[in-house]
């Protein structure tokens, strides 16, 4: 069984990818490089399968949505379009990490 912090979070986690999504084609990121929105895409898609995982209560999941929020932090801050809403990500992390011993 799923706690329902974890559905919520990933539930918003999904919501928010599909509008990051959205938003990296509007040419609000154009600043940051003609390759970044392809990329930052690439990695919320691959966050998704991540959500997947975890919606199905899988440990790969947790790994992989981890090293997923690390990846994007990087690729944030190497095209400099960090931002400090980013570490907003830590947040979920954190307490998907705090139920992880839930995780099959």
């Amino acid at each position: 069984q799923r706690p329902s912090i974890m559905t919520g979070i990933i539930t918003a986690l999904f919501a928010l990818g599909l509008f990051n999504v959205i938003y990296a084609f509007t040419g609000a990121t154009a600043p940051f490089g003609i390759y970044y929105p392809a990329a930052n895409v690439f990695l919320t898609i691959l966050m998704f399968a991540a959500l997947a995982g975890l919606w199905s209560m899988e440990k790969w999941g947790l790994w992989l949505f981890l090293v997923f929020v690390g990846l994007k932090l990087m690729l944030d801050i190497w095209t400099h379009a960090f931002h400090y809403a980013d570490l907003l990500l830590f947040i979920p992390a954190a307490i998907f990490l705090l139920k992880r011993k839930d995780l099959v």
